[in-house]
């Protein structure tokens, strides 16, 4: 099983790149935001996942661990394979797609091309227990229910639930009620 890849970055594409390793390319479906770190001609490692099915082989890059252990969770749930995966993490960063799920943010999920709802919701389900090691410090407690109304009415506002989550995380919110936790979430947000 290959773990990593090193090489010159010989050809980008749209989701892909080329990976010359001792005059072998080395053709890697990537995620957006690796492909934006991949530089052509620059010397790169990737950690990579080799896919194996009767009719192909594929490798799958990810220029950090954790964004290959991201997608090993995601194509874990039934119904979402490597391209379902690749779409999930070029729409969201991993530990923002991370915090969408522990959040059980449907909505925003939803909005990722390639993920409907049934499909984000099965996500949810499946890996909300198994992501937190990616929200880590990103993810703020909610310190009492005048925070939990602020973090609805903010959804209702239209920010995603993840959003609302992080725009009141770093607010002082004891003693405070729904009214001044909303005003000083949105006055950080600007």
């Amino acid at each position: 099983m290959l773990s990593f890849i090193s090489g010159t970055v010989a050809i980008k594409t749209e989701d892909s790149v080329v990976i010359d390793n001792n005059g072998i390319g080395y053709e890697l479906s990537v995620s957006r935001f690796t492909l934006e770190r991949c530089e052509s001609g620059a010397r790169i490692s990737l950690f990579c996942h080799m896919n194996v099915r009767e009719d192909a082989i594929s490798l799958y890059g990810f220029w950090e661990g954790a964004e290959k252990q991201m997608f090993l969770k995601l194509v874990s749930v039934s119904g979402v394979g490597p391209k379902v995966a690749f779409a999930a993490l070029s729409g969201l960063p991993f530990p923002a797609l991370a915090l969408a799920i522990l959040t059980e943010d449907i909505k925003t999920l939803s909005k990722i091309k390639g993920l409907g709802k049934k499909t984000a919701e099965r996500i949810v389900v499946d890996l909300k227990e198994k992501v937190s090691a990616f929200t880590g410090a990103v993810m703020p407690d909610i310190a009492n229910r005048a925070q939990e109304e602020a973090i609805e009415a903010l959804t209702y506002l239209g920010f995603s639930r993840a959003d609302a989550v992080m725009m009141t995380g770093g607010i002082e919110c004891e003693g405070k009620n729904r009214e001044q936790i909303i005003t000083e979430a949105l006055q950080g947000k600007k």
